[in-house]
């Protein structure tokens, strides 16, 4: 990400022209005043972007922090790496479902 800097007068002087520029840009305009970062000004695209990625992680958080999801998770991952698993012509075969059986029916 390549930002732009501008101090806040010139962003000020420049308000106008900001969605044109964004037209072609879609990096933030950093608005600085004594030389210290102020503000932030985003495309519309991009802060729909960061609105999005933000409620995609806030998500991810609540699921990681459900315990008992978490637990089972791991639970069921721990079983597909014990080698327990069956195909499910194995499973068919097992409980006496094999398709031949299923077709007569």
């Amino acid at each position: 990400m390549s930002e732009r800097h501008l101090s806040l007068s010139e962003a000020q002087k420049q308000l106008a022209d900001l969605p044109q520029l964004f037209q072609q840009i879609e990096d933030p305009i950093i608005v600085t005043e004594n030389d210290k970062d102020i503000m932030a000004i985003f495309s519309m695209k991009s802060y729909m972007q960061m609105r999005e990625t933000i409620a995609s992680l806030n998500q991810t958080l609540q699921i990681l922090h459900d315990e008992k999801f978490m637990a089972s998770f791991l639970l069921t991952h721990r079983g597909m790496k014990a080698d327990n698993l069956v195909s499910l012509d194995q499973l068919k075969r097992e409980l006496g479902w094999e398709d031949e059986n299923l077709e007569s029916k």
